[in-house]
């Protein structure tokens, strides 16, 4: 591979140093400095947690695919199989593949709606849920060690910002739900 390639530049920017990354994404000064330190800690803490699951990932058993479907599922609690397939952008019978292997690997179990009785609803399992969550929620245990190593002041402080970090989240929506609308 010569020197200068796009895998070069693509590996180096994998190396840069998080403050690095940052200063590159608003070099225009339009984010104040104190905002830029936190960015850097929040990316450091960010890739500790990508080595973390890096285990957790290679072992599940979803394609990707099947892993977006069950984070819907374990969101919603259930979807009809219309509603999976719009989420997701694929075709009907493609949605009805997924569900069926699903199905099979014991994530997911269909059930008539109560509605009509003509329609299904799907929802996750259990065991369905557990995948999901391992890789997409907090390792309690792991928090728990870290954060029993803090001082009481910079628990305190991280209280305060967490805090002010859940307030600001309430007030801006949820932009980029599982709908793209925040739903």
């Amino acid at each position: 591979m010569a020197a200068g390639s796009p895998h070069d530049t693509a590996r180096a920017s994998v190396h840069t140093h998080p403050a690095d990354r940052v200063a590159e994404m608003w070099p225009d000064g339009s984010v104040s400095d104190s905002v830029r330190h936190v960015l850097v800690l929040a990316e450091q803490v960010g890739d500790h947690e990508i080595r973390r699951r890096m285990g957790t990932l290679l072992r599940t058993p979803l394609t990707v695919q099947q892993l977006r479907c069950m984070t819907i599922l374990v969101v919603h609690g259930t979807a009809s199989p219309q509603q999976l397939s719009t989420l997701l952008q694929v075709s009907p019978a493609t949605m009805t593949g997924i569900a069926d292997r699903l199905v099979r690997a014991g994530m997911i179990t269909r059930h008539v709606d109560d509605r009509d009785g003509r329609g299904r609803t799907i929802i996750p399992t259990q065991a369905g849920q557990q995948v999901v969550r391992s890789l997409m929620s907090l390792d309690i245990e792991s928090d728990v060690a870290v954060l029993s190593g803090l001082t009481e002041d910079e628990l305190a402080g991280l209280r305060a910002g967490l805090a002010g970090i859940v307030r600001e989240l309430q007030r801006l929506g949820e932009p980029g739900g599982v709908d793209g609308n925040g739903h």
